[in-house]
């Protein structure tokens, strides 16, 4: 029998381990990579001050690729903590990651707490804070994007203008920051079905690859068993027209770290 192809996508670009909010340790995670046959696979932890510095952390990562089957990638995810696209940076070199990912989450203020009234105020702040975010040269992945749908004033793609998409979709070409596909958006938008949120997801993901964003597949994965599960990202590529040549090569990426 013939083996089977490799997974697509190929690879998983949003993973935790225990270093933050996960279950499992990089060796674990990497296990998990090679047992369902990618390419690659970043470990991605939540990072900030809180967490001290990260150099420890990607000197076991880079001890863990050296003997891998898979290429393992260094990287973190920062908080986005307000509006204006503070970040919470962490101690130590974020030189030394290839992918730094940022998000909107719980605890980002005037966006999840402190939520203005009038809903087109909150849309201006979500545009302005992934605005300053690409602007400010820190972070190369902007992951879970519009993940709106569980905060206190939620927000479904519909409800995104769409010319604002562009202008940030065109910023994010012109940075070079990527958009990731992330395996786990149709959680993030429980008061729609989920047929019904890709039918609005879907638009607005063909902005951002008509203006040449590249993109990186990632589950978010806290435990092995979910590393590598992307099969709704795979749909949403399909039902949005996104090639596999437009999701960038992670492989390759860690293959010009090493040499």
């Amino acid at each position: 029998m013939r083996d089977l192809p490799r997974p697509i996508p190929p690879h998983d670009a949003h993973t935790h381990t225990v270093f933050s909010d996960g279950s499992a340790s990089v060796r674990e995670m990497t296990l998990a990579a090679e047992a369902v046959g990618l390419d690659c696979i970043a470990i991605t932890d939540l990072a900030g001050p809180d967490v001290g510095s990260i150099d420890a952390h990607v000197d076991e990562i880079e001890r863990v690729a050296a003997d891998s089957e898979v290429a393992v990638l260094a990287g973190v995810e920062l908080p986005i903590l307000d509006a204006n696209g503070l970040l919470a940076l962490p101690g130590g070199d974020l030189g030394r990651l290839p992918l730094v990912l940022a998000g909107l989450d719980q605890e980002t203020a005037g966006i999840a707490t402190d939520v203005p009234a009038d809903r087109s105020r909150l849309v201006d702040r979500v545009f302005a804070a992934y605005t300053a975010v690409v602007e400010s040269g820190h972070v190369n992945v902007i992951a879970r994007p519009f993940n709106l749908g569980r905060f206190p004033a939620p927000l479904t793609p519909d409800e995104l203008p769409r010319a604002w998409v562009r202008d940030l979709a065109r910023l994010m070409a012109d940075c070079d920051v990527m958009l990731e596909l992330a395996a786990d958006a149709w959680w993030w938008q429980p008061d729609l079905p989920a047929v019904d949120f890709m039918l609005q997801w879907v638009p607005v993901l063909q902005v951002f690859a008509r203006h040449e964003v590249r993109f990186v597949a990632g589950t978010g994965a806290r435990e092995p068993a979910a590393v590598g599960n992307n099969h709704f990202t795979r749909r949403i590529m399909r039902m949005a027209g996104i090639e596999l040549s437009q999701l960038v090569n992670l492989r390759g990426i860690a293959r010009r770290r090493r040499t």
